[in-house]
C-alpha cells in the first residue's frame, strides 16, 4: 500500500497528465470498455499479472491490444519469452552473448548425477520473477544438496514447472537499465552493482527472496552501488543489452541482469520487460545514481511510449 501511495504522488506531481487508477482486476476488462474511448495510453504497471498471477503478466498487455488501447511496455510476445529464462538463454547464446552453463530440469526428472555442470551450481524456478523460489538454499555444492532444493523449491513454493539448474558465478551482480527505444531516442542508466559486504560469511552472495520480501532477513542488508567495472566491460554490456532489447522487441523501459565470471566476462541471467516500477526498485536505484527522480523516471517512461506511439496531449489510465 505503501507502495502504491508513492506511485500516486510522484504521478500527481506530472501536471501535464489526467490519470485514472484502474487496480480491481475483477472490474478490469468491464474498466477497460469504458475507458478505451477517452483514454490516449495505459501505463502498465501490471508487472505481478491479471489476478496477481505472474504468468498473466502478458494477459494484460493482450487485453490492451485487444481494446485496442496504446500502453507502455512490452508486448504479450515479449512478456512470454522474456518470462522463459532458458529460451532467454538460448536466444542470447544464438548472439554470441555469454550466458552460465545451465541445465533444464523437467517436473518428472529425479536423478541428477549425470549433470555435467560442476559445482557450485543454483537452482531457480524457469518460469518466475521477482526471485520466486530463490533462497540461500538454492545455491548448492554437491548432489545431495540439489536434490533437497529441489525439493524445497516444489514443496515450499508449490512449484512445479521445470527449474533451471545454473552455473554458480561469484563475480559482480550487476543489472543494467535502458528508458526509451532505440527506433527512437534511449538512455542507459547507470551500471549498479549488489554490495554484499554487509552479509555475514557464509551466506552465498544472492540477492533472492530473502533480500526482496523478509526484512528479518540478514539479506535485507544488501545495498545497490554503482558498478565499478572496466570502461570496455561497459560498452560491452551496454552493446549487448541493445542488441537484446531490440531482439525481445523491448518498449520503452527494460533490465538486464548479469553476472560476472571468474575471468570477470559478464554473463546474462535474464532479461526484465516490464521492470518493477516501485519507488525502491532497483530501476528507480539507477535513475536516483542519474540524478533522475522518482518522478522523472515515470515520465521518461510515458515520454518514450509518446515518442513511439507519436502521441500528444496524454490521458493516461
Amino acid at each position: 500500500f505503501f507502495t502504491i501511495a508513492e506511485l500516486k504522488r510522484a504521478l500527481a506531481d506530472l501536471s501535464r497528465y489526467k490519470f485514472t487508477f484502474v487496480d480491481n482486476h475483477e472490474y478490469m476488462i468491464r474498466n477497460m470498455m469504458d475507458i478505451r474511448k477517452e483514454c490516449d495510453l495505459v501505463l502498465n504497471l501490471c508487472d505481478e499479472g491479471f489476478n496477481n498471477d505472474a504468468r498473466k503478466e502478458l494477459h494484460v498487455a493482450a487485453l490492451l491490444e485487444m481494446f485496442d488501447i496504446p500502453y507502455t511496455g512490452g508486448t504479450p510476445q515479449c512478456l512470454a519469452h522474456c518470462y522463459d529464462k532458458s529460451l532467454i538463454r538460448g536466444v542470447a547464446k544464438e548472439m554470441d552473448i555469454p550466458v552460465p552453463d545451465a541445465y533444464l530440469v523437467k517436473p518428472e526428472d529425479t536423478l541428477f548425477i549425470d549433470i555435467t555442470i560442476p559445482f557450485p551450481v543454483i537452482i531457480k524456478p524457469n518460469y518466475g520473477d521477482s526471485s520466486f523460489g530463490i533462497t540461500q538454499s538454492s545455491v548448492c555444492y554437491n548432489v545431495t544438496q540439489l536434490e533437497q532444493a529441489i525439493l524445497n523449491i516444489r514443496n515450499q513454493f508449490g512449484y512445479d514447472k521445470p527449474l533451471l539448474i545454473e552455473q554458480f558465478l561469484t563475480g559482480k551482480d550487476i543489472s543494467v537499465g535502458i528508458i526509451g527505444n532505440s527506433s527512437g531516442s534511449f538512455k542507459f542508466l547507470p551500471i549498479i552493482q549488489e554490495d554484499y559486504s554487509a552479509l555475514p560469511e557464509g551466506f552465498p552472495r544472492i540477492c533472492g527472496y530473502e533480500a526482496k520480501w523478509q526484512q528479518d532477513s540478514p539479506y535485507w542488508s544488501i545495498k545497490s552501488i554503482p558498478a565499478d567495472l572496466p570502461t570496455q566491460t561497459e560498452e560491452f554490456l551496454f552493446a549487448s543489452c541493445l542488441k537484446l532489447f531490440e531482439r525481445m522487441e523491448c518498449r520503452d523501459y527494460a533490465r538486464f541482469d548479469w553476472r560476472l565470471d571468474r575471468n570477470e566476462t559478464p554473463r546474462l541471467l535474464e532479461i526484465n520487460p516490464n521492470p518493477g516500477w516501485c519507488w525502491d526498485g532497483h530501476l528507480a536505484k539507477m535513475a536516483k545514481i542519474a540524478g533522475i527522480t522518482y518522478e522523472k523516471m515515470l515520465y521518461k517512461i510515458i515520454q518514450a511510449a509518446e515518442k513511439r506511439l507519436k502521441l500528444e496531449r496524454l490521458t493516461v489510465h
